[in-house]
């Protein structure tokens, strides 16, 4: 899945975005229509590179199986030399699907079969990183970028203990699991408790592949290798932004996070906590702190008054990043144009509905089984 759109030349496609390949669909299965539902566009994609190879036949809650033997093809043909492989899942966004093979195979129901898939495709990955033998030289970094979509109930996820869900930057909408894998420097079982964000991968990555990082602009992410090898139990963050647009909305230090504002997000007004769902805007004067070592649940706000040194500490770190910051035009504000919609027939009318690919040419897949 890619999910960071088109363009109308294809300009934003991973081949145009420091890519060497590409094999998927470039977009999100809502964005798309196929047989795992969806009321987007058009026919569903599926592309290599920047052309597409399959559309109006795709068979989407088969896709799996092809995205598997894809990374296994990739990492196989690369083993001998460092490789980069994003691999990036339609699991578990919705609308929910499973293949036959793991369809009513949970007690979770369809989010629970969408998941086992998910899981099915990780294990498929690792299981051939260990019998290429190069497992030991591999970090691999299992994550998600947001919390569940609240709207969809029971087939939107689970957020735990933590306060409302998706498009919101309370801690259930930007709080995420992560699983780093590397079993010659990672020790096996262990937890870490120190602040980390996806912001800090590509830092990480480069330190470890011996690059040097651009001095040209600001970077905001920090190498996590202390951690992974259980040098450091801090790690080297100590804060988390959180913007909506270019709003600052909330601020972390060490334990401590600050809500300047919040909204409601992706969710139903029947949900039990109107924090959740309310969309209007609410500026917090004084601002809403919480302890979330001792809250992680973000439902007792401190008395700002008691904890002055460390809200005034807070401000200054939010100055002083706010003096440096620039922002660029947002790209999402360029809108949308239909006529940019992926088609293998670019001629045929009326697009993108008639984008349907006559051959019977099907994607490379291996037959899914589960050992």
């Amino acid at each position: 899945k890619w999910h960071l759109g088109i363009g109308e030349k294809g300009e934003y496609l991973p081949s145009n975005r420091g890519f060497d390949s590409y094999f998927g669909v470039p977009m999100t299965q809502n964005e798309c229509i196929s047989n795992a539902g969806g009321r987007g566009f058009g026919p569903c994609p599926i592309m290599h590179n920047s052309t597409v190879a399959i559309q109006g036949q795709a068979d989407v809650k088969d896709i799996d199986a092809a995205y598997v033997q894809n990374a296994k093809d990739f990492i196989t043909t690369h083993q001998e030399k460092p490789f980069f492989f994003y691999f990036a899942s339609h699991h578990t966004h919705m609308p929910q699907f499973a293949s036959n093979t793991f369809l009513n195979s949970t007690h979770r129901g369809l989010f629970g079969d969408s998941l086992a898939e998910l899981d099915w495709s990780v294990g498929q990955i690792l299981d051939h990183l260990n019998l290429l033998g190069i497992q030991n030289r591999t970090l691999v970094v299992f994550s998600a970028d947001n919390g569940p979509e609240l709207s969809d109930i029971e087939l939107g996820g689970e957020q735990g203990p933590l306060k409302c869900g998706k498009g919101t930057t309370w801690e259930g909408g930007v709080r995420e699991p992560a699983i780093f894998w590397w079993p010659s420097v990672v020790r096996a079982g262990s937890v870490s408790y120190a602040l980390g964000s996806t912001l800090d991968l590509a830092v990480t990555a480069v330190n470890l592949a011996g690059g040097r990082l651009p001095a040209d602009r600001a970077i905001d992410g920090y190498d996590l290798t202390p951690v992974l090898t259980g040098e450091s139990k801090e790690g080297l963050r100590d804060h988390m932004f959180y913007y909506s647009g270019h709003m600052l909305m909330a601020f972390r230090l060490h334990q401590y996070k600050i809500h300047f504002w919040t909204k409601g997000s992706h969710c139903r007004p029947s949900y039990h906590d109107v924090d959740c769902w309310n969309g209007t805007l609410t500026q917090h004067n004084p601002p809403l702190l919480f302890n979330l070592e001792h809250d992680p649940k973000e439902r007792f706000s401190l008395d700002t008054n008691q904890f002055e040194d460390v809200v005034n500490e807070m401000m200054q770190r939010v100055a002083s990043h706010q003096q440096g910051m620039t922002f660029a035009p947002p790209e999402i504000d360029r809108g949308s144009n239909k006529m940019f919609f992926p088609c293998c027939s670019p001629a045929c009318t009326p697009r993108p509905n008639c984008c349907k690919c006559l051959s019977k040419k099907k994607h490379k897949a291996s037959t899914l089984k589960v050992i």
